[in-house]
């Protein structure tokens, strides 16, 4: 296994990636539709040295669990209501940009023949070189602010009605960029056990919904999050340097939480016209794992008993 591992070369992983991970729910994608889609990245902790091998790979990072090392991927991800799925996911090398990523995923999109609805972005991806690229291929997208300037601050410290304004972004060497900015005004009226108003800022561009409508789908990108979390419990755990294989073991992580998802989507719905609803608790995840943990130890042959030396005493 080992011998065959050290023959995978990760430029043809990475051209493979998209088949990889879609070629098993190709039937449960959406048809010629516009679909809300995410872009995110994850940090996989490493512990290791780093080496000529994988210097390129390792990523410098904030303490998060016990090391300042990690392998970083980021994904595109389809949100379209119970069809949450992973349709591509690229290591994160230091010395590309993340606007390359960014392009690539647009050209998945295209490929998979779906409309941009809306991307949402995170606000790692608050550069004029991506929100650029973004605003000439008129791609909607909605990006959190960061209050960096006064006049950012002022606008979204003041008023009770959701606003917008026009707002020009600079860098020094690196031009400008004219944004829309939206202000939601959220009144909590006891949410989470809070009061008051809430003022959250937006980067919108080429969407004309209403403040509230905003928000909401916003918020459905935190379904990439938990898509991370269930992907961690069934990710294989390595202490090998090799960033090929590491980048394997991620992206069948990533597979196996699709057809998860493909599973539910097709065997456990209810009979009904109209949209499709999946019985949530039916087949849970962890139910998932255990039956393909179940199915290796029976094919392996891992042993369940083990004879005793002596007899009871």
């Amino acid at each position: 296994m080992r011998h065959h591992l050290k023959k995978l070369d990760m430029e043809h992983i990475m051209d493979v990636n998209y088949d990889f991970l879609v070629e098993p729910v190709l039937d449960i994608l959406p048809k010629g539709k516009k679909c809300i889609f995410a872009i995110d990245s994850t940090d996989d902790p490493y512990y290791g040295e780093i080496v000529p091998q994988n210097e390129k790979y390792v990523i410098g990072s904030r303490l998060k669990k016990s090391t300042t090392t990690f392998y970083r991927y980021i994904s595109l991800y389809l949100i379209e209501g119970n069809r949450k799925l992973t349709l591509s996911m690229l290591p994160v090398r230091n010395d590309m940009l993340v606007l390359d990523y960014i392009a690539y995923f647009l050209d998945i999109i295209d490929r998979t023949g779906l409309g941009v609805k809306a991307l949402l972005l995170d606000r790692e991806f608050y550069s004029i070189e991506i929100l650029s690229h973004l605003m000439r291929q008129n791609t909607p997208f909605i990006r959190p602010v960061k209050k960096q300037s006064a006049r950012m601050k002022e606008f979204l410290s003041e008023g009770r009605c959701s606003k917008s304004m026009k707002y020009r972004m600079k860098s020094q060497g690196k031009g400008s960029v004219d944004l829309t900015i939206l202000k939601v005004v959220k009144y909590l009226k006891g949410r989470s056990k809070k009061h008051g108003i809430l003022r959250v800022g937006y980067v919108i561009n080429n969407i004309t919904w209403k403040p509230r409508k905003i928000t909401n789908t916003y918020e459905k990108r935190f379904a990439i999050e938990s898509s991370y979390r269930m992907r961690n419990t069934v990710r294989a755990r390595t202490t090998t340097k090799n960033p090929t294989i590491r980048y394997l073991l991620a992206l069948i992580s990533m597979l196996l939480k699709n057809i998860w998802v493909a599973i539910r989507w097709r065997y456990f719905t209810i009979p009904k016209q109209g949209p499709r609803q999946v019985v949530e608790d039916a087949f849970r995840f962890d139910h998932y794992r255990l039956i393909i943990w179940n199915t290796i130890a029976r094919r392996l042959g891992f042993r369940h008993k083990v004879p005793v030396i002596r007899g009871k005493g």
